[in-house]
């Protein structure tokens, strides 16, 4: 082998490890991302497949996790308010915490939906047929104002509908599949847990063992209130 020839191969190496180092970095920054995300889940005291559902829609959106972890600690109702945050955050490109904002101001989320300029069409995604209950009467309605001129449904449909959003892109099946499910008495956030619930095994583990995520050697944590403003006024 030629010194060029060696020379090169020495630099391939060097290369080729600088790009195995650089993803196993990139990994960590992921994993520890995800853990203070999930920390900050399990200081909210929610049932397992609540938790479960929220670190796969945060999964699914992937914002940083300092803000994730602030804004879910922020919300009214976790479980009903983050996935409409980051489903309008994505659509409309505008930042997590500005809706937030909007939200504790005590709007509907229609009315954010077009302050934000987002068309109600990304809630019903897949949705190509009358979906029945509970999300039935919301389409129909859509379906007579596909532009939203006149969007004023329901808080708990606009809530409903995003979380099946969420299901269905996250595990790449039809919202059909998910409405299935529904009518035989499954829950959205059941059926994500059911098929999460490996995925968070150890965190699972260590959340039944600390269930308020508390630090060790800092004293017992207190749980943390949903938000400054309270619960926004219930527009159903």
């Amino acid at each position: 082998m030629t010194d060029r020839n060696r020379a090169l191969r020495l630099l391939a190496g060097a290369a080729g490890g600088s790009a195995a180092l650089a993803l196993c970095l990139s990994l960590s920054v992921v994993t520890a991302g995800a853990a203070v995300f999930y920390d900050a889940t399990v200081r909210l005291n929610l049932g397992d497949d609540d938790r479960i559902f929220l670190n796969v829609t945060n999964d699914y959106f992937a914002p940083p996790p300092p803000v994730a972890a602030t804004i879910v600690e922020r919300c009214p109702s976790p479980v009903d308010d983050y996935p409409v945050i980051m489903l309008l955050a994505r659509a409309s490109r505008r930042p997590p915490e500005e809706i937030l904002k909007l939200r504790l101001d005590y709007l509907r989320w229609s009315d954010i939906m077009v302050r934000l300029n987002v068309s109600p069409a990304i809630l019903f995604v897949g949705l190509d047929r009358d979906p029945g209950p509970p999300y039935g009467k919301a389409w129909g309605y859509w379906r007579r104002h596909p532009r939203g001129e006149s969007f004023e449904i329901r808080d708990r449909d606009v809530v409903d509908l995003a979380k099946l959003q969420v299901a269905a892109g996250y595990h790449h099946v039809s919202p059909y599949t998910i409405i299935g499910e529904r009518t035989r008495g499954v829950k959205v956030e059941q059926y994500v847990a059911e098929k999460n619930r490996g995925r968070y095994a150890r965190q699972e583990k260590a959340a039944r063992e600390n269930p308020r995520g508390e630090s060790h050697g800092k004293g017992k944590g207190h749980p943390k209130e949903h938000g400054p403003h309270g619960h926004p006024h219930d527009h159903d």
